[in-house]
């Protein structure tokens, strides 16, 4: 089953070993991690930002081979002109978040593992529901 999983829930897998982990964990031991080229470059993005920066090095890592790995353990999506456009007929508050519904919607995810309330607050979005982390843990 392919699942997508937002970007600050993929931050907290990466360094911290709390419920994220937990998710993070089941869906590459159970599942496929979805990605699409505008999902890793947000990832990118928020993990270089400069309040990550001291919790990498605390922990010795580097976002090379996090990226590296993320890569390896996803399947990666290009996203159709027709997922973008089914997309933006969900009405949610942050537009940016669309990124990860598309993707939904190219890959047929069962869920979308979230803890921004623009996406929790719309529940389901196609075919696709979107839960929290503990909504996810409680199922499996």
């Amino acid at each position: 089953m392919n699942i997508v999983v937002d970007t600050n829930v993929l931050i907290s897998a990466v360094l911290w070993k709390g419920q994220s982990f937990a998710v993070l964990k089941t869906i590459l031991e159970k599942h496929t991690l979805v990605q699409s080229q505008s999902t890793l470059e947000e990832f990118e993005k928020v993990i270089r930002r400069e309040k990550f920066s001291k919790i990498l090095q605390k922990r010795h890592l580097a976002v090379e081979p996090i990226i590296a790995a993320l890569l390896l353990q996803s399947k990666i999506y290009t996203v159709s002109k027709r997922s973008e456009s089914m997309a933006k007929k969900v009405k949610i508050k942050d537009a940016d978040d669309l990124i990860f519904i598309e993707l939904a919607f190219e890959s047929g995810a069962k869920f979308i593992i979230s803890g921004d309330r623009h996406l929790l607050d719309i529940g389901k979005a196609g075919h696709t529901k979107i839960l929290s982390v503990d909504g996810f843990l409680d199922l499996y």
